[in-house]
């Protein structure tokens, strides 16, 4: 019996959204806890130190998290699993122990930084949290990966009660719920998996060629980390130094309402990655690659324009009066969202060839690229310049992957990616021209209805 495999494309994505959704949920939650108990100074610390924890983990681990992903997930690996776990528990044994001991002797020179032993417990912690739990991912256990997310997501909001409400810790609060709720779901990864007895049982048998490989796979990533903060980022310090921090601020009010969709396409590319990896080989790769690029990007050019249309309807009232303005930048943002999407999408041909190599080029050429943009449109047209150099830059990136990925598959758009041009013009149209509320309301509501049908026959098709 054929597979129905856009039926299995959305059982997948479907265990992803339930889990990123509800785990946002409760990070939501957080918010207005965090604000009422911590002075911005303290929060701001927080926000640093995480932002840093994360920038560093990829480059400690040598972000073996998405090669143990790869190789786990891919069946045709010439790997067994537990060649891959050795390597990965290993590897993650010996650079936690070589980051504690230089951090130890750091100490004489940074102890006046606040936390810093936790800071450096945290760091080790979320390294092997962030890897181990790809690994668990990789093994195909999906519904347990994102039960773990809930669960952990749940333990910080319960932690940070304890410490912070009841225990009144300020901002160590934070950072003992992040680092305790992440050792727990280790704690639970282990007696659920047992990776360590593996580990010691398989030890000596593990193949010495599978850490080349994997080294292999994941070193060309490494510079991908630094190009893609450089083009998120840098924008910032463009806007802070050329136009203030009262734009930066109503930049990051824009971009908290782009952040949606990028959740949304986050959840997708979870889901494509895994699926990509394991169609990589069948007989109709080129037609089914394919099939799903146009179908993506005609279903984000929808949502973009009726995302954009249903917060033209409600934004004067979720958006206090002197952040309004903030709103005409959400719409190519949206578009920026959208072609930095597709660009990822396209990512995952390095990822199915294990050549990730050769999307390099690609990667820090946008990333060059877009600093450029920001220089020279940033003291012309202020944040609409900004919006257009990352609607410039990932348009580029998408362009250039789209030729470039054509050793692994060849993506050849149809009529729905005209369609999906077509509808980008007309939301631009609708979104900066004055139009009578009902009108909206009635385009707003129809499209929704348009696409669900339209959903429902894409995924539910006679034909496997």
């Amino acid at each position: 019996m054929a597979r129905n495999r856009g039926k299995e494309f959305l059982n997948t994505f479907s265990i992803y959204a339930i889990g990123t959704v509800g785990a946002k949920l409760i990070a939501f939650a957080l918010m207005p806890l965090y604000t009422f108990f911590l002075a911005k100074e303290e929060m701001g610390y927080f926000d640093l130190s995480i932002t840093l924890i994360m920038l560093l983990v990829p480059f400690i681990t040598f972000d073996i998290r998405d090669g143990a992903f790869r190789f786990l997930i891919d069946k045709s690996c010439p790997y067994s699993q537990k060649d891959v776990i050795s390597y990965v528990i290993r590897t993650l044994a010996r650079n936690s122990t070589i980051i504690a001991i230089i951090s130890a002797i750091a100490y004489y020179y940074l102890s006046h930084l606040p936390y810093y032993p936790i800071i450096v417990a945290t760091l080790i912690v979320y390294a092997c949290y962030e890897v181990m739990i790809q690994v668990v991912r990789g093994m195909g256990l999906t519904r347990f990966f994102v039960g773990i997310g809930i669960i952990n997501t749940l333990l910080i909001l319960i932690l940070s009660i304890i410490f912070l409400v009841i225990f009144k810790m300020g901002v160590l609060s934070i950072f003992l719920s992040n680092l305790i709720s992440r050792i727990v779901s280790l704690a639970i990864i282990e007696i659920r998996i047992k990776f360590i007895p593996m580990f010691i049982k398989h030890r000596k048998e593990c193949s010495k060629d599978v850490g080349r490989e994997l080294l292999r796979y994941t070193i060309p990533l490494l510079p991908n980390v630094l190009a893609w903060w450089a083009i998120e980022s840098s924008s910032k310090i463009f806007i802070e130094r050329h136009l203030g921090l009262e734009y930066n601020g109503i930049f990051a009010i824009a971009v908290k309402f782009s952040n949606i969709l990028q959740i949304a396409s986050g959840i997708f590319y979870q889901t494509w990655q895994e699926i990509a990896i394991k169609e990589m080989n069948s007989t109709d790769s080129n037609r089914f690659f394919s099939k799903i690029f146009n179908n993506y990007f005609f279903f984000l050019s929808a949502i973009v324009v009726l995302g954009t249309l249903g917060l033209r309807i409600i934004y004067p009232y979720i958006v206090a009066e002197n952040y309004q303005e903030s709103y005409i930048y959400i719409y190519p943002l949206f578009i920026a969202v959208q072609l930095h999407a597709m660009g990822s999408f396209l990512d995952l041909a390095y990822q199915c060839s294990r050549k990730t190599h050769r999307g390099l080029p690609s990667i820090i050429s946008t990333a060059i690229l877009a600093i450029m943009l920001y220089y020279f449109t940033v003291t012309r047209w202020g944040l609409m310049g900004i919006s257009a150099s990352l609607i410039i830059s990932y348009a580029y990136l998408m362009i250039y992957r789209m030729f470039d990925t054509r050793f692994c598959f060849k993506i050849a758009p149809n009529y729905l990616f005209v369609i999906s041009l077509l509808i980008l013009a007309a939301g631009g149209f609708l979104s900066y021209y004055t139009i009578p509320s009902w009108i909206i309301i009635t385009l707003f509501v129809a499209g929704l209805v348009a696409l669900a049908v339209y959903a429902r026959r894409i995924l539910n098709p006679k034909k496997a």
